[in-house]
């Protein structure tokens, strides 16, 4: 055979083989039907079949069984009508009264009790429509979708096959044993149980209440990450920040920007940008510029720390403030390096280099306790060793110095103090007119001073070893050893502590999308297949 007819036979047959190809994959783009008891024909339904009786039709792979159908091989069409059912595979099955499907796209529209199913969840709907091509199947008319754990319903849904995953808009609603969830928008994750919202969400249970417009949940692991307006409630306590974190199985929640804890039982606010709470130990860690805000019932107290620990229930707890350390109230005011406050022994020692302003006194000493009394208003002062008293005069400063004291504070201010062991005191004498009489250097064991309006009004001395009034000018020594005024680090107004405007720790909680959220809901793509 000569060489150029065998390669055109050769070429023909190439030809051939690609044309039987392109045909073969062709037929598997058509509707196919494998069984039916009856077939006919009908003027009414020119170029289509009538099938009934366990009609068996397949399609790509996918087989649709029904009682009846009519099929148009033209157009490539099918409709099914009566116990229908569409399998695709071995895992992904749907049933429903009618199904509409059309084979050059894959698409199908089923109406009527509509249920499909794969091995991770259930879902049930009046209509839903079934993009092959996309893996997608989609309502828009309600629904609910059932997995191991949950239950969900929306008015919109989109079920990704490939990706197992769920999105959900509009009355987004999740029904758990341990838990409720509602929502605008929710992209769910039937095989990790992870939910993505956006919008007003709000997740319940019997222990606490979450409310947040954008976040991730953990079902399974109940691991939570929430931001935009996010706030917690767990039992009496309130947790808000531009960011939480949130373990319900460890009762454990952090916050970041923005943070604020509020403990409705001891009537405490704590302001800053971190901060840590465990539910279970009724514990609280906060850094980076904290405020603590408690009210009492005549007053309220600021405070300032690098760090605030708290832990121990109501009447037990316990409070410890870090380095820097700083309050204000509406009679006292104070600094030191650290601060250990105890609820049930009613306490609160200032640590480390401790300084008390009330008015115009300074008062400082190696360790200084303030104690309260039953309703938590400040009651007394313990100062136990290096007891140093400043009041600033006019041209000088009055000065008491001992081992150890004891102040009575009445109706917030402070009433009268005892002084003990090896006391030391400089006075400034004046006349009613305010001129300068005398200065008065005095040893002696005890003293006792009452205070009014601030101000000293009564001296008494007990066991006096030396004391002699010096005509002004001849007092060359006015300071006592140790003195050391520090009027300008003095907190004079809460401003001084709060330092910025505080954000409001109540949460809104919408009920609805609003306009200014419309840009962070991810919407469906456009739909072309309906």
């Amino acid at each position: 055979m000569p060489f150029f007819i065998k390669n055109n036979l050769l070429f023909i047959f190439l030809l051939s083989s690609f044309f039987l190809r392109g045909q073969e994959k062709k037929q598997d783009d058509l509707i196919h039907i494998i069984y039916a008891d009856y077939a006919t024909t009908s003027e009414k339904y020119p170029g289509k079949q009538l099938l009934s009786g366990h009609v068996q039709i397949e399609h790509n792979n996918a087989l649709l069984f029904c009682d009846k159908a009519l099929v148009d091989k033209k157009e490539n069409k099918a409709i099914a009508i009566g116990s229908v059912r569409l399998v695709q595979g071995d895992s992904v099955e749907m049933k429903a009264h009618y199904i509409s499907y059309d084979g050059k796209k894959s698409f199908a529209k089923a109406i009527g009790d509509v249920f499909l199913k794969d091995p991770q969840m259930r879902l049930k709907t009046d209509t839903l429509l079934f993009d092959r091509k996309k893996q997608e199947a989609y309502y828009t008319s309600g629904g609910m979708i059932r997995d191991s754990v949950n239950t969900l319903k929306s008015k919109i849904g989109r079920y990704f096959l490939e990706e197992k995953k769920f999105r959900f808009i509009n009355n987004v609603h999740i029904d758990n044993p341990e838990y409720q969830l509602d929502s605008y928008q929710l992209d769910y994750f039937t095989d990790s149980g992870i939910s993505n919202f956006y919008g007003p969400t709000k997740i319940y249970n019997p222990h606490s209440y979450v409310y947040a417009e954008k976040g991730h949940y953990d079902s399974k692991k109940k691991i939570s990450w929430f931001v935009k307006n996010a706030f917690i409630k767990d039992r009496h306590t309130t947790i808000k920040g531009d960011s939480l974190y949130y373990d319900q199985q460890k009762s454990y929640a952090n916050g970041t920007g923005n943070m604020v804890l509020h403990d409705s039982i001891n009537k405490t606010w704590i302001y800053s940008d971190y901060g840590q709470y465990w539910g279970n130990k009724d514990s609280v860690e906060v850094t980076k510029k904290p405020l603590l805000i408690t009210l009492t019932e005549k007053d309220t107290l600021y405070s300032r720390a690098q760090k605030f620990i708290m832990a121990g229930k109501n009447k037990e707890r316990e409070i410890w403030a870090f380095h820097k350390v700083r309050f204000f109230s509406n009679e006292f005011s104070g600094r030191s390096d650290s601060i250990y406050r105890n609820d049930s022994l009613k306490i609160m020692k200032m640590l480390n280099k401790p300084v008390v302003w009330s008015k115009n006194n300074q008062i400082t000493g190696e360790t200084i306790i303030i104690k309260n009394d039953s309703l938590n208003n400040v009651d007394s002062l313990l100062i136990p060793k290096n007891v140093f008293i400043i009041q600033k005069d006019t041209t000088g400063y009055n000065q008491i110095k001992g081992k150890e004291l004891k102040g009575k504070i009445i109706n917030k201010k402070l009433d009268h103090i005892d002084i003990t062991g090896n006391t030391e005191v400089i006075f400034y004498f004046r006349e009613d007119n305010g001129k300068l009489t005398g200065i008065e250097k005095n040893k002696s064991s005890r003293i006792y001073i009452g205070f009014k309006n601030g101000e000293i009004n009564k001296t008494r001395f007990y066991q006096k070893v030396d004391g002699i009034i010096y005509p002004p000018n001849e007092l060359k020594e006015k300071k006592l050893k140790g003195f050391l005024w520090r009027g300008e680090e003095q907190i004079k107004s809460k401003e001084d502590i709060l330092e910025y405007i505080i954000p409001e720790y109540n949460a809104t909680v919408p009920q609805k999308k609003t306009e200014t959220e419309e840009e962070n809901i991810i919407p469906f793509e456009k739909e072309t297949n309906q």
